[in-house]
C-alpha cells in the first residue's frame, strides 16, 4: 500500500509549508511509499509554465525525481468517474484533476493525502482512506 499525494501537497512542499513537510515526513517514517499521479504532475507543471519561473521549474523538477510517478490508467478513470458522480449527487462540483488524482488513489489502494477537505470527505464516502492537514 502506498500514499498518493495530491497536487496541493506538492505545491505546499515546494513553498516550504511546515504542515505539508510534516505530513510527508510522517508518511515516510511509517514506511509508506509516496507516489504521484501523472495528473498531479500535470497540474503542478501547468502552474510552473504559467508563472514562467525558472527557479520554480528547477525546484519542481528536483522534487519530481524524488517521488515515483504512476500513470493515470483505465482503472483510475473508472474510480474517478464513480467519485465524480458521488460528488455531483451531494451537490459538489469537483475540479476534474482533483477527482482524477483521488480516482488514481482509489484504483491503487492508496491513501490520499490532500489539504482539500471537500474532496477528502467525498472520497472517504467511497472508502478511500484520506489524510488531510
Amino acid at each position: 500500500m502506498g500514499v498518493t499525494l495530491d497536487s496541493s501537497v506538492l505545491v505546499d512542499v515546494l513553498r516550504g509549508d511546515e504542515r505539508a513537510l510534516a505530513v510527508l515526513d510522517g508518511v515516510e517514517s511509517r514506511g509508506l511509499a509516496p507516489v504521484l499521479s501523472s495528473v498531479a504532475v500535470f497540474e503542478v507543471l501547468s502552474g510552473v509554465e504559467y508563472t514562467k519561473s525558472r527557479s520554480e521549474r528547477a525546484r519542481v523538477e528536483i522534487l519530481l525525481r524524488q517521488i515515483p510517478i504512476e500513470a493515470f490508467d483505465l482503472d483510475s478513470a473508472r474510480r474517478a468517474g464513480e467519485l465524480r458522480a458521488e460528488m455531483l449527487r451531494i451537490g459538489r462540483s469537483p475540479g476534474a484533476p482533483d477527482v482524477m488524482i483521488a480516482g488514481h488513489a482509489l484504483a491503487g489502494g492508496h491513501t490520499l493525502v490532500t489539504r482539500d477537505r471537500g474532496l477528502a470527505s467525498a472520497a472517504g464516502s467511497l472508502g478511500l482512506p484520506v489524510e488531510w492537514y
